[in-house]
C-alpha cells in the first residue's frame, strides 16, 4: 500500500498517556466530575471547555461510483461561564453541486446537569435541526443543545457521507476555547492517495499508523487491508487573539487534505497532485474558466465598438470597461473560482458570481486587445496559500490583472462602490496567481491606495458651561471610505445612529456627501450636545469624541504570528475649541511627535485669540506588521490611545 504523505514534520512516537482520554468516552453516559466542574485547571478563565473531539473517517463501497467517504464526530463540550452558552449552538457544513450532495445524518446528543442534587440528561431532538444555505456550494445544519446553562455537559455526534472523494475532511485540532483532547482517525484504502499538510504545530502528542490485518476486503477482484492513521493532540490552548488576523484557520492547529492520485483496479493510474505549470494549463481548458473568457470575449466584440474606445489609452479603455461591467451586471454575493453559466446566460440574467463577473471582464477586456489575465486568489476568510503545494480547493476567487505601459492594475467588478486601483478588502490576502500559460506568476494583492480618515471638530458651549455644542466633520478616502460607503448605502439610519456615541443628544439629521461617487472623498457630518464634566473650577474636555482607537486591541504579551492591518491607514484630527471667557488651557505646552518605520504619531495644542486648536495624527505605515515588531507596535497603540482619549483641561482664571 502506497502512503500518504506528511509535508511537515511528525513525532512518530506514541505517548502511552493522553489527558484527554481519562475523560469519559461512553456517548450518552453522564460523568458526575464533568458536570460539577467549575473551572479549567489549564485555563481558569476559560468560559467553556472542549473535554474531547474525535473525528473518524472512512470509505464505505458505492456500487455505482466505487466508494463513498463517511466522516463521523463525536464532541464533548463543557459550559463554565455565560459567556460559553453559545458553544450549545452547533453547526455542519457540508458540499453539493448540481448533481450530488453530501448527506448529514444520525444526528444524536445529550445535555447532563445537576438539578436538585439530581442527574439529568435531556436527549436532543433531530427535529428541531434546521437547514441553510451558505454559498453557491455549502449548506449548513444547524442546531441548539437542549436544557443548557452554565455548568451543562454537551456532547453530540453526527456522521457525513460524501460522494467527492477530492473533498476528503480536514480536522481542526484547535478551537476558540482550549481542548482537552482532540484525535483524528483516517482509515486509507489503496485506491487513493491524499496528501497533509499539518499546521500550528511541529509534530503530533500522538500518531500511530497501522494496517488493519484482522478485516480483508475486495474490490473488483484486488484485496486489500485498510491503513489506519490516528492523529492527536492534547491540551490545547484556546486561540483568542483574533484581532488583526485574515482567517483563524491560518492559524490554529490543522491538518488539510488534498487527493494526490487514483489508482484503479485495472492497474491505470491518475495524477491529482500536479505542478503549477499544470493548474495553470487545467484551468485555461476548463469550460467554466477558459473557454467561458473566450466566449466573453467573442460575444461582446460589438458592445465594445460600440463604446468607440480606439483613441483611447490603454488605461482609459480599462476604466471605462470596468465601469461599463460593474455599473450592468450584479453580483449574487457568492465566491467562486467557477462560473456558474454561460457567458451568454450571463450577458441575458446581468447577475453572476464572482467568476461569472470578472471572468467576463476579463473577457470584455481581451475584446478590446488589451492584456488581461485573470488571477486566481483565496479570500481573507478562506485562508492562506502555500506557494509550495499546488492546491486546487485553496482558492475561491477570481480577479483580473491588467498590464499597461507604466502599471499593472489589478480589478474587481464585483463591487459597484470600487474603482480602478483599488480592491475590496476581501481579497487583500497575500498574494494570487495569474493565469497565464507562458509562465508562472504570482503577484501581490496589496495596493498602494492612501487610505485616510479625517475628522473636523467644533466645539462651543451653552451659557451655563454644562453643556457644549459639536460641529463634526468626517471625511475619508481609499478602503477607508470604500467600506463606509458600503455601510451607509447598505443601511443609512443605522450608519447614522452609529455616529453618535454615548452621552450625545443629536441636533438636527446626520448628513452625508459623495455617498456614490467612488473615487471622491466620502463624507458625513453631523451636530450633537453633550455634558460637560466639570471638577472644581476646572472643565474637562475630550477633544476627540468618540472618534479615536478607544482601546488597545493587541492585547497578548507577546504574539507568534504578524498583525494584519490589510492597509496602510491613517486618522487625522482637528479641533477647535471657542474657550470661554475667563478660562485657559492647562495644557497649552503638551505635544507628542513619534516618527518611525512602524508609526506615525503627532499631537499638539496651539491657544490663539481665545480659541484652542487641537491637531493630532496617527498613521499606521505597514499594512502587515512581522512578528517581531509586535512588541513595538503595541506599545505605540498604547500610546496612541491614551494620547488621543486624554481629556483637555480648562481651568479658570
Amino acid at each position: 500500500m502506497k502512503k500518504i504523505c506528511l509535508l511537515f514534520c511528525l513525532c512518530m512516537s506514541v505517548h502511552n498517556l493522553i489527558t484527554g482520554q481519562d475523560y469519559v468516552k461512553n456517548f450518552g453516559k453522564f460523568n458526575v466530575d464533568e458536570v460539577k466542574m467549575t473551572s479549567y485547571h489549564l485555563d481558569k478563565d476559560a468560559e467553556a471547555v472542549v473535554l474531547y473531539d474525535l473525528g473518524n473517517a472512512y470509505f464505505l463501497r458505492d456500487d455505482v461510483s466505487g466508494f463513498e467517504i463517511v466522516f463521523e464526530r463525536r464532541t464533548k463540550i463543557k459550559i463554565l461561564s455565560k459567556a460559553g452558552l453559545d458553544y450549545a449552538n452547533v453547526v455542519i457544513p457540508f458540499y453539493y453541486d448540481d448533481e450530488k450532495m453530501e448527506k448529514v445524518y444520525e444526528i444524536e446528543g445529550y445535555t447532563y446537569n445537576i438539578e436538585n442534587g439530581m442527574a439529568k440528561i435531556s436527549k436532543f431532538d433531530e427535529k428541531n435541526v434546521f437547514q441553510e444555505k451558505v454559498s453557491e456550494h455549502w449548506l449548513e445544519k444547524k442546531f441548539a443543545m437542549p436544557d443548557i446553562k452554565e455548568g451543562s455537559v454537551l456532547e453530540y455526534r453526527y456522521k457525513i457521507i460524501s460522494p467527492f472523494i477530492v473533498n476528503f475532511r480536514d480536522w481542526e485540532f484547535q478551537y476558540r476555547i482550549p481542548a482537552v483532547y482532540s484525535e483524528y482517525t483516517v482509515r486509507m484504502i489503496p485506491f487513493y492517495d491524499y496528501t497533509y499538510i499539518l499546521q500550528g504545530a511541529s509534530k503530533f502528542d500522538y500518531f500511530l499508523n497501522k494496517v488493519d490485518d484482522n478485516l480483508k476486503q475486495r474490490f473488483q477482484g484486488m484485496e486489500y487491508n485498510d491503513n489506519n492513521f490516528t492523529f492527536g493532540m492534547k491540551d490545547v490552548a484556546a486561540f483568542r487573539d483574533e484581532s488583526f488576523i485574515s482567517s483563524i484557520s491560518d492559524y490554529i492547529m490543522k491538518l488539510d487534505f488534498q487527493l494526490s492520485a487514483i489508482h484503479r483496479a485495472d492497474g491505470s493510474n491518475e495524477e491529482y497532485m500536479t505542478t503549477w505549470p499544470m493548474l495553470i494549463h487545467e484551468f485555461l481548458k476548463y469550460p467554466d474558466f477558459g473557454t467561458y473568457i473566450k466566449s466573453a470575449s467573442k460575444n461582446t466584440e460589438d458592445v465594445v465598438n460600440g463604446m468607440a474606445l480606439s483613441s483611447e489609452s490603454t488605461s482609459e479603455k480599462t476604466e471605462a470597461i470596468f465601469n461599463y461591467v460593474k455599473s450592468n451586471f450584479n453580483w449574487n454575493g457568492y465566491k467562486n473560482r467557477f462560473t456558474s453559466q454561460s457567458a451568454r446566460d450571463f450577458m441575458r440574467s446581468k447577475t453572476g458570481n464572482s467568476a461569472d463577473i470578472n471572468l467576463f471582464l476579463c473577457g470584455m477586456l481581451n475584446a478590446a486587445d488589451i492584456e488581461a489575465f485573470p488571477v486566481i486568489l483565496s479570500t481573507r476568510d478562506h485562508g492562506r496559500i502555500y506557494e509550495k503545494y499546488p492546491f486546487h480547493h485553496v482558492f475561491n476567487y477570481i480577479i483580473v490583472l491588467v498590464r499597461t505601459d507604466d502599471r499593472d492594475i489589478l480589478l474587481d467588478a464585483t463591487e459597484p462602490l470600487s474603482y480602478v486601483g483599488i480592491l475590496p478588502t476581501r481579497c487583500i490576502n497575500e498574494k494570487g496567481l495569474v493565469i497565464n500559460k507562458e509562465k508562472v506568476e504570482w503577484i501581490s494583492l496589496a495596493d498602494s491606495v492612501d487610505s485616510e480618515l479625517t475628522d473636523s471638530i467644533y466645539y462651543s458651549f451653552c451659557p451655563t458651561l454644562d453643556t457644549a455644542f459639536l460641529d463634526v466633520h468626517r471625511e475619508s478616502i481609499g478602503h477607508i471610505a470604500l467600506e463606509s460607503r458600503r455601510e451607509y448605502l447598505s443601511d443609512p439610519e443605522s450608519f447614522m445612529k452609529k455616529v453618535f456615541k454615548n452621552g450625545m443628544d443629536p441636533k438636527g439629521e446626520a448628513r452625508s456627501l459623495n455617498s456614490s461617487e467612488a473615487e471622491l472623498p466620502f463624507i458625513y457630518e453631523y451636530s450633537a450636545a453633550m455634558q460637560v464634566e466639570s471638577v472644581e473650577n476646572k472643565l474637562l474636555l475630550a477633544p476627540f469624541p468618540g472618534l479615536a482607537i478607544p482601546e488597545n486591541q493587541l492585547k497578548l504579551p507577546f504574539r507568534s504570528y504578524p498583525v494584519d492591518m490589510i492597509y496602510k491607514r491613517k486618522h487625522s484630527f482637528i479641533t477647535v475649541i471657542d474657550v470661554p471667557a475667563g478660562y485657559n488651557c492647562m495644557d497649552q505646552s503638551k505635544s507628542v511627535s513619534i516618527n518611525n518605520d512602524l508609526v506615525n504619531i503627532e499631537y499638539q495644542i496651539e491657544s490663539t485669540l481665545g480659541m484652542l486648536k487641537v491637531k493630532g495624527s496617527y498613521e499606521f505605515k505597514k499594512p502587515v506588521y512581522l512578528k517581531y515588531e509586535y512588541f513595538d507596535l503595541r506599545k505605540y497603540m498604547t500610546r496612541i490611545v491614551e494620547i488621543f482619549n486624554s481629556k483637555i483641561v480648562l481651568e479658570k482664571i
